[in-house]
């Protein structure tokens, strides 16, 4: 039975989803595996907090760096660029958080 190969289209879609979606679980295992850091986020300076949640939403896309590495070894350009798009937006989101909220 012949398999079709997936549509350009659908393949960034997806690699969208799986980096959109890889740094908030990141984020939710380390609080997990971490409470203390459940309690900071409750601390009265805000500064601080937003340091700590910018700090954990980076090592959330340390794991879409090794997703986007490991679709560029198995040749899934596509799948790629849509884990690069959505870190960008990561990116984009945990500025904007940091500087201007």
């Amino acid at each position: 039975m012949h398999i079709p190969n997936k549509t350009p289209k659908s393949e960034l879609a997806l690699g969208w989803l799986l980096g959109a979606a890889l740094p908030p679980l990141a984020f939710w295992l380390i609080l997990q595996a971490r409470p203390e850091l459940q309690g900071l986020q409750r601390y009265e300076e805000i500064a601080l907090v937003k340091h700590i949640n910018v700090e954990l939403i980076t090592m959330g896309m340390i794991l879409n760096a090794a997703l986007f590495f490991a679709f560029l070894r198995f040749n899934r350009e596509t799948m790629s660029r849509g884990i690069l798009i959505a870190s960008l937006m990561w990116l984009l989101a945990a500025l904007i958080y940091k500087f201007l909220l």
